[in-house]
């Protein structure tokens, strides 16, 4: 509702000359615009309210955020004043809600949607892969099942582990969504202008679910939006599914680039922090959202190649190796196929060595050798000689979180794994091998 508009007070008057007045005045000059002096107060004004918002947003979101409790530090990923400094790759875990028999809602929940995300300073572009709920995998302590059941097992972290040793990427950060995280922020922005490539009608009575959409571009309320992505039920199954996740992404990201979409700053973040949980801080969730206004590069988006398989979607290492090392590490398939690396078996256990080789093998080094040490390491380190330091780090997430030592220009192969006990749970069983074609 406009508010009423205030009436400007008036301008003081100057007391009339003391003595009689003359004749007939001449009408003053009509005031003289100065046009640079609204320049001049509409500079800092808008200064003032930009400002006033982002203290406005960080407040809010350092009283509101649920702070996960595991939260960790990562030192160098993030500079001051909300800068991203090195690449930050978060996961985004969207989860569903059960049912039991008599429609109460049970405290086990499964990951509905994956997505792995990485900001990339160096090339200012987000890329993020989407990993369908079906995928099959070996969840830890679990055995080989879909991945959406994670989340079941063992809540975020046992999600992030398995995440990590299927794509041999390090997740630093996660973002928990509720059921109803992502339709209140469409809502928020007022919905979103969607092309539905058909018409989609389905009725889930017993889950709540309603969708009707009709083939064609409409702008979809937030209700509508989650019924488009996820809806599953045709020839495509998740995987259409996924699609339509990745192309209401890139619709998303575009429409918060808007500046129009500054004015609902507050709305927005109110409808994000709902049933949200995160182990990123106040000011780390401020740098991510400044980056992705100003990304250059935009938005990359993929899901993760595989095909069809009976209950399951089946991985395609082949061609998910090549993936990970372009949009997570900079580094193409060539670059690690030539890389001479060694696994140094510090750890005391016979036959280590080679599985950790064969694990190095499967995410896309193909120069390997072993050999055994006469003493003992304690924690498994990644030695990096080559200027490329991604290819450490790719090792070091390959073998379980390992530590990385850059020593450039000294002598022996690019990369050397002193391997210890702590390589075990990595180097056996970490990739589905049958579904790796060497």
């Amino acid at each position: 509702m406009t508010e009423p508009e205030l009436p400007l007070p008036e301008r003081p008057q100057s007391p009339p000359p003391a003595g009689p007045l003359p004749g007939p005045q001449a009408a003053p000059p009509p005031p003289r615009r100065r046009p640079w002096r609204t320049v001049l107060w509409a500079v800092p004004a808008l200064l003032v309210v930009v400002i006033g918002l982002a203290v406005g947003l960080y407040i809010y979101v350092l009283t509101q955020v649920t702070v996960g409790s595991i939260a960790q530090r990562h030192p160098g990923l993030f500079g001051w004043p909300f800068r991203v400094a090195d690449r930050v790759n978060v996961l985004v875990i969207g989860v569903d809600v059960t049912y039991d028999n008599r429609r109460r809602v049970l405290n086990v929940a499964r990951a509905d949607t994956l997505l792995l995300v990485s900001f990339d300073p160096e090339r200012r572009r987000i890329a993020a892969v989407s990993i369908p709920r079906d995928t099959r995998v070996e969840i830890p302590g679990v055995g080989t099942t879909k991945i959406n059941a994670s989340f079941a097992y063992g809540g975020h972290n046992l999600t992030i582990r398995t995440v990590e040793r299927l794509m041999a990427v390090r997740v630093h950060y996660y973002v928990k969504l509720g059921p109803d995280s992502f339709k209140n922020v469409i809502d928020a922005l007022g919905g979103l202008e969607v092309d539905v490539e058909k018409d989609m009608k389905y009725t889930d009575t017993w889950a709540g679910l309603h969708i009707d959409l009709r083939q064609g571009r409409h702008r979809l309320n937030g209700e509508q939006v989650a019924g488009y992505i996820r809806f599953r039920h045709d020839a495509l199954g998740d995987i259409g599914r996924v699609e339509r996740q990745r192309k209401v992404l890139q619709l998303l990201i575009a429409e918060l680039k808007d500046p129009a979409t500054l004015l609902a700053g507050p709305r927005l973040l109110q409808a994000f922090v709902r049933n949200t949980e995160t182990n990123l801080s106040p000011t780390q969730l401020v740098a991510l959202g400044l980056f992705a206004a100003r990304a250059g590069g935009g938005l990359e988006t993929h899901t993760l190649p595989g095909g069809f398989a009976p209950q399951y979607w089946e991985p395609d290492f082949a061609r998910i190796r090549p993936l990970v090392a372009e949009l997570y590490y900079g580094l193409t398939a060539e670059e690690l196929a030539a890389m001479p690396v060694e696994v140094v078996n510090a750890s005391g256990m016979p036959g280590l060595g080679l599985r950790a080789a064969a694990r190095l093998r499967e995410v896309g080094f193909r120069q390997v050798s072993v050999r055994a040490a006469p003493s003992p390491n304690g924690r498994t380190t990644v030695v990096a000689r080559t200027p490329r330091a991604n290819a450490a780090h790719l090792a070091a997430a390959a073998l379980g979180r390992a530590s990385v030592r850059h020593q450039p220009g000294a002598p022996g192969a690019a990369l050397t794994i002193l391997l210890a006990r702590d390589a075990v749970g990595a180097a056996h069983g970490a990739v589905l091998r049958r579904a790796s074609p060497d």
